[in-house]
């Protein structure tokens, strides 16, 4: 059972605009990404703005850090 904070994804700016499997791939990953990093560090990496680009999602997180969700779904 994977340990993640919920949250409203239609709320991150950005989301609405991206393919239905975009969408998909970015909540999977962004579920994975999340239940692994550590309670204090959960909150810090809520996203706030996503963009779909070809090979990779770009995620940007509450507290400045952005990743790329890649399609393999890994995250860099």
């Amino acid at each position: 059972m994977m340990n993640y904070i919920e949250i409203d994804f239609s709320k991150v700016k950005g989301y609405n605009q991206m393919s239905e499997a975009a969408k998909k791939h970015f909540e999977r990953v962004y579920k994975e990404h999340n239940s692994v990093v550590g309670s204090y560090y959960k909150d810090d990496y809520k996203p706030i703005r996503v963009i779909e680009y070809k090979n990779f999602i770009e995620v940007h997180f509450k507290n400045g850090d952005w990743l790329h969700y890649y399609s393999n779904g890994t995250w860099g």
